[in-house]
């Protein structure tokens, strides 16, 4: 592994770092549509709760299948920038033909087949931008901040429109905001032009599962970044369960959004020349903190504060970044972010599969249990970080295979 560069990149952020901030705002507008009000779009078709928890949990677990396979096709023909374009494309028709569906089963094949090009999206816009940063050195969180920016934004005006003009509306805007980045993606350079342009080989995704270090850092920050799905399922339960408004408890997730903003406007300069690793020990130590007070089951004068913390799971997701722009050759930095997706995908389902029984039986006490998968994290960084200081496993991957 080597240090981040601090060159000057040959054309400036303004221009390869500004077009990458632009397809992150563009990409992220339709999440603030589709996650946020398709369950209550899915609600209005009268389906009942146990289906919509099953359809919005279908893209969580088809993941593991889908974004592996497509990842590793774009690295194989070296155009992770064209199979984003045609996966968008998929997805805005797909999104627009699933406001003409009706009753579950159809509603539920359309899921299946959405999956297959909804999931790879975000993981092919973080392997376009990892590959920039490999090249030319660029700031991942400044890049990446727009995306949240737009999610936001996207929310705050889709719900006013969705107040005005109903909630049928939700298919067809996620359907028009998914074809915003199609004028964005055109004017990004080729990614083939980012180190060696020789394509991946057939199967030559294993050299990564050897990687050992690599492997490793991406199994301990699963665990940390899985660390959340207590939260994510009971937050709001737990919150409503005390009395807390709706207002204040959107309030409390905007708080946290703004939290992980500003996380990705600094962190990579205050991490400098220092090893991505100790980026993702620092996160993950607030993880821990975050999770040990949330046992407390504090009230809404402690909340704020403890809502800030939610910024340290993204400061671990872009020291991850960091790590494989560093650690994985650029001809595979797709198929890296694809494993790295499907780790996390089985981790996460584990964890929130598990959260319920232990809300049932612990309450805001099942929060130990988070703290604890995020110190085994911490843990198994802490020997990657140990290692590479004392000199064993700073070697990188060669861009292609030693003949």
């Amino acid at each position: 592994m080597t240090e981040p560069s601090t060159a000057q990149p040959a054309d400036g952020f303004g221009r390869l770092g500004l077009k990458t901030s632009m397809l992150y705002g563009a990409v992220y507008l339709h999440f603030g549509v589709f996650s946020i009000f398709m369950p209550v779009w899915l609600k209005h078709l009268g389906l009942p709760a146990s289906q919509i928890g099953l359809l919005v949990s279908l893209p969580l677990l088809l993941r593991i299948l889908f974004v592996a396979p497509v990842s590793a096709l774009a690295d194989r023909l070296r155009r992770i920038r064209e199979v984003l374009f045609v996966c968008l494309v998929l997805m805005a028709a797909l999104v627009g033909a699933l406001s003409l569906a009706r009753g579950f089963v159809t509603i539920a094949i359309f899921f299946v087949v959405l999956s297959m090009v909804w999931d790879p999206i975000p993981i092919l816009t973080d392997s376009y931008a990892v590959a920039a940063v490999r090249v030319r050195g660029l700031d991942f969180g400044r890049m990446r901040v727009w995306g949240s920016l737009a999610h936001i934004s996207a929310n705050l005006v889709g719900g006013v429109i969705i107040d005005r003009a109903g909630i049928q509306l939700v298919p067809w805007m996620t359907a028009a905001l998914l074809l915003v980045p199609l004028a964005v993606i055109p004017f990004l350079p080729a990614d083939r032009r980012f180190g060696d342009p020789a394509p991946a080989a057939r199967g030559e995704w294993t050299r990564l599962v050897k990687d050992g270090p690599l492997m490793i850092v991406l199994f301990a920050t699963s665990l940390i970044l899985g660390s959340q799905g207590l939260f994510g399922a009971f937050a709001a339960i737990q919150w409503t369960a005390k009395g807390f408004p709706g207002l204040w408890i959107a309030g409390l997730n905007g708080v946290g959004i703004a939290a992980e903003i500003g996380i990705l406007w600094v962190c990579q300069r205050m991490l400098g020349r220092r090893s991505p690793l100790v980026l993702i020990l620092v996160m993950a130590g607030l993880t821990v903190v975050r999770w040990l007070l949330m046992t407390l089951d504090p009230g809404p004068a402690f909340l704020v504060p403890i809502q800030l913390l939610q910024g340290s799971g993204m400061g671990v997701v872009a020291g991850l970044m960091l790590y494989i722009a560093e650690r994985a050759p650029a001809h595979l930095m797709a198929t890296a972010q694809g494993l790295y997706a499907v780790i996390l995908g089985v981790i996460a389902a584990l964890v929130v599969a598990g959260s319920g029984f232990l809300w049932q039986a612990f309450g805001p006490r099942a929060y130990l249990a988070m703290a604890l998968i995020t110190v085994v994290g911490m843990a198994l960084v802490a020997t990657q970080l140990a290692a590479f200081r004392g000199g064993r496993g700073a070697e990188v991957l060669p861009e292609t295979p030693a003949t």
